[in-house]
């Protein structure tokens, strides 16, 4: 196959300029009879466990889609709650991977070809676009809500299809591989409704969670307490703007939590999404505080409702993002609000995927972020 830079992509865009690992830039100028013939590297979740690589056959730009050379995919810790048997959405075998960026190298009919060449971002949500609530902006609310990653083939592969409404043009690939989880951020702190000189609280210091935390200060609070069981973490946290960090056992923790902030907390965003953190959150927050439930993880969770009623603690949930959500989080990465410095982001080979899941989901887990790049 023969690959050519896009119109204004130099050598010296070859490169990362903050991390060095180099980037796609080509178009596929193949003829049509080989592109029949091509043969892609996927990473195919096949069972609990297992992620395998694996070949596929190249997708199709079908009417009002397009077909990406994908520049990277983030592992979402949703992911790594479906590769431990844990996310009732996922089924194998499937090519998850809904964190990602890529180069537009084909478009199918009703795509303008100047879109041919383009970095562009990925929004993986597709939805109807006609109901109250993707009239309204709210597509992740959507009731025919499909994702690309899990009702569609995702970001984990050489190359795939995405409808061209899900494309937002961008200028650096690798941080573009890193917006949908900063999405989640942004609408987990517009749910949080925290305030200036707010006392507040984060379980989980991966992507999303240090994106909380550096939003979060954005904000004002006074105080950003971070929660994570990786050392590692937890200096990434600090860089990002938390102002205290803790990793010790649940009940040291509570105590510490009472201690460094007395009478409770304003408001505890959960990013992590188990059982235990979602009740920690609870007992953390003040009379009248907010808890805000992000991560995905344990479907069932045991609360203390009563203890709800009487302290009248507010429960918000956070989905995903919704399309102004998303649009902020290109403008604040494109704007470098994403420093890539620091060791908290590893870039690995496609191929390396089931020792990233393996380490993610069993530990110790170092990295906040691990981007796959085919």
């Amino acid at each position: 196959m023969l690959r050519s830079r896009p119109e204004g992509i130099s050598k010296k865009d070859q490169a990362h300029p903050t991390t060095g690992v180099p980037l796609k830039t080509s178009l596929d100028n193949s003829s049509p009879d080989e592109q029949t013939n091509q043969v892609l590297q996927v990473l195919v979740w096949e069972a609990i466990g297992r992620m395998s690589p694996n070949e596929a056959s190249k997708p199709d730009a079908k009417p009002g889609w397009v077909v990406l050379d994908v520049e990277a995919a983030g592992i979402c810790g949703s992911e790594i709650s479906a590769f431990l048997g844990k996310n009732e959405l996922r089924k194998p075998p499937l090519v998850m991977g809904h964190e990602f960026s890529g180069v537009v190298v084909e478009v199918g009919d009703g795509v303008s070809p100047d879109w041919r060449g383009k970095r562009v971002v990925v929004n993986p949500l597709v939805t109807c676009g006609i109901c109250r609530f993707c009239r309204s902006g709210d597509r992740q609310l959507c009731l025919e809500r499909k994702i690309v990653g899990i009702d569609y083939p995702g970001g984990f592969a050489e190359r795939t299809a995405v409808p061209i409404a899900s494309c937002t043009p961008v200028t650096d690939l690798l941080r573009a591989a890193l917006i949908e989880p900063l999405a989640c951020g942004v609408r987990a702190v517009g749910r949080s409704e925290a305030r200036l000189g707010d006392r507040t609280l984060v379980f989980g210091a991966g992507m999303i969670g240090l994106s909380i935390i550096k939003l979060l200060r954005g904000r004002g609070v006074s105080q950003c307490i971070a929660v994570d069981t990786v050392p590692s973490r937890l200096k990434w946290a600090k860089l990002w703007g938390a102002t205290d960090t803790l990793g010790a056992s649940a009940e040291d923790t509570a105590e510490a939590v009472k201690r460094l902030a007395p009478g409770g907390l304003d408001c505890v965003v959960d990013a992590v999404g188990h059982a235990q953190t979602r009740a920690q959150s609870l007992a953390m927050a003040r009379r009248g505080g907010r808890v805000v439930f992000v991560g995905l993880h344990s479907d069932e969770t045991s609360l203390h409702g009563n203890a709800v009623v009487r302290s009248e603690t507010e429960i918000v949930g956070s989905f995903a993002y919704s399309d102004d959500d998303f649009r902020r989080a290109v403008g604040l990465a494109e704007g470098g609000l994403i420093d890539m410095s620091g060791g908290w982001l590893d870039v690995r080979p496609l191929s390396a995927g089931q020792e990233a899941f393996v380490e993610q989901a069993a530990g110790p887990a170092p990295f906040s972020k691990i981007l796959l790049k085919p």
